[in-house]
């Protein structure tokens, strides 16, 4: 009897009885809105959504769809961005050491400033 006296009271919340106890918060992966439960859309995405056959074609022909890549001639990433390029369109870093998301959402900014020129032989595929 001891034994399943000793059991209960390891069970029962501590405190004073005045306030409920509740579990612990699960945390939420970043991309998770609480109140609605449901995914938020990462905005870059709706912006290339539109282009993205596009750019994957353009990625195949520039470089193999090897997103993080670089060569060593200047170029780098899926996109084979150059550093003043990729900085020019609010990119920080290198190109390759980003997600393809990112590196995509650069490409569109700089589609939408300069069109497919500085793909001249790719961004016509």
């Amino acid at each position: 009897m001891a034994l399943i006296a000793t059991m209960l009271t390891m069970m029962l919340p501590i405190g004073d009885g005045s306030a409920p106890v509740r579990a612990a918060a699960t945390p939420q992966p970043p991309n998770v809105s609480s109140k609605k439960g449901r995914v938020k859309e990462d905005k870059r995405w709706s912006i290339v959504r539109p282009y993205n056959a596009k750019l994957n074609r353009m990625a195949l022909c520039e470089s193999g769809q090897r997103w993080f890549i670089a060569t060593g001639n200047g170029f780098y990433g899926g996109l084979q961005f150059t550093l003043s390029t990729w900085w020019s369109v609010g990119g920080s870093g290198y190109p390759h050491h980003n997600s393809k998301l990112e590196q995509k959402f650069r490409a569109v900014k700089l589609i939408k400033r300069a069109g497919y020129a500085p793909w001249p032989v790719c961004g016509y595929r």
